[in-house]
């Protein structure tokens, strides 16, 4: 199983991190995306959604282990895993985007807005191509998901648990209208 052999930048295995306890994950495009730096700007939002509701905010990049600190810095709160290979990324569903997802006109509007805030773009560190994608987390399975369907698409972390219904939180069901 993946969520043995994956570790959190805290030590714990990704398993020991979700044992009765909700994770909100958020897997990263490369470092160079002006979408991801658009994220990582607001860590510490998505870090206070999530614990709002009971949640710890873990992303998934595609550096090496440690590799991301250089990107990330260091955000109280926030865990970090490593998947170079991408497995973690194949094993939540997520897969390379095409033409239309990376390149499309939404994904140039959005980009261009990001500009205009600051957000600038730089080389790819990771694949290029890869989606990304954010997911409630518990006891070895994912209780609501949200991947990408373009480069451009952010978390919407609020989102993801309006699907839970109040004793899913704990119970780890997605409600059916979810």
């Amino acid at each position: 199983m993946l969520s043995k052999r994956y570790h959190l930048s805290t030590g714990e295995t990704l398993e020991q991190a979700a044992s009765g306890r909700l994770l909100a994950i958020v897997f990263l495009r490369h470092f160079g995306c002006i979408f991801t730096r658009q994220i990582l700007r607001g860590l510490e939002a998505l870090r206070d959604e999530s614990a709002r509701h009971g949640a710890r905010l873990v992303i998934v990049h595609m550096l090496k282990d440690g590799g991301e600190t250089r990107y990330t810095g260091e955000h109280e709160g926030v865990a970090s895993i490593a998947d170079p290979e991408r497995e973690l990324y194949h094993a939540f569903g997520l897969r390379r985007g095409g033409c239309l997802e990376l390149f499309g006109p939404k994904v140039w509007i959005r980009g261009l807005a990001a500009l205009f805030h600051g957000c600038g773009a730089g080389p790819p560190a990771g694949d290029g191509l890869q989606m990304p994608g954010a997911f409630l987390f518990r006891d070895n399975r994912i209780v609501a998901s949200q991947p990408a369907r373009s480069a451009s698409d952010l978390p919407d972390i609020r989102a993801l648990f309006r699907g839970l219904r109040p004793d899913d939180a704990e119970q780890g069901y997605l409600d059916d209208d979810g």
